[in-house]
């Protein structure tokens, strides 16, 4: 699994709010999709930020 560092998205803002992406590169899985929710879940965020995952995005713009 490589997971890279938090970047800007190339579009890093729309409707005022800024955008940021985090590239996972590894062998898809059950397990995988699983420990991802699990991150996602136990992190604190305010009520004005928002989480989305892309598997297998058509375009990573």
């Amino acid at each position: 699994m490589q997971i890279y560092a938090p970047m800007p998205s190339p579009i890093n803002k729309i409707k005022n709010r800024y955008r940021w992406r985090i590239i996972i590169k590894c062998i898809l899985g059950n397990n995988i999709i699983n420990k991802i929710n699990l991150s996602i879940n136990s992190i604190k965020i305010s009520n004005n930020t928002r989480i989305s995952v892309d598997i297998n995005p058509n375009n990573m713009n």
